[in-house]
């Protein structure tokens, strides 16, 4: 097991992010051929960047100074038909395969949680893939329940 250190993301960081949003876009095409592969230095750009610049978080892992995983996450607009005011959502981690199972996940799990009981936060969501197993596995192991499913219907 290495060393690793978890911190706020800062924008000399925002490529290596979206290097590693790109990977986890490679990764879920597997579940999701709809997934635009192009996203992280389009779009992504724009997202990752308000993210660290405050509306929203994001935090990375490192290992000797290197970039090796991320979260990105922010505040949402909660359902009006339930008892919750504030909800955050984790929207979207990877860390990378040599360095998965060492904790660092979790430990940037962590870091978002405490994000979001600064931000006066309730719960948190996160979405996953229904095929994505291993992915779900890790929620439920940090704490996440099954709450709802989501379907979706091609219309041909």
């Amino acid at each position: 097991m290495q060393d690793f250190v978890i911190r706020k993301a800062k924008i000399k960081d925002l490529e290596e992010i979206q290097r590693l949003n790109h990977e986890l876009f490679v990764h879920d095409r597997e579940y999701d051929p709809l997934l635009d592969m192009n996203w992280s230095f389009e779009e992504g750009e724009t997202y990752f960047k308000n993210r660290i610049n405050g509306d929203g978080a994001v935090f990375v892992a490192q290992v000797n100074g290197k970039v090796v995983g991320y979260l990105a996450g922010g505040m949402m607009r909660p359902y009006s038909y339930r008892k919750i005011k504030k909800m955050t959502e984790l929207e979207s981690t990877l860390v990378k395969e040599e360095f998965r199972g060492q904790g660092i996940g979790e430990k940037l799990f962590d870091k978002f949680i405490e994000w979001s009981k600064v931000m006066g936060a309730e719960r948190i969501k996160v979405s996953a893939s229904f095929d994505n197993e291993r992915g779900i596995k890790f929620y439920k192991r940090v704490g996440f329940i099954p709450y709802t499913t989501e379907l979706e219907y091609e219309i041909k």
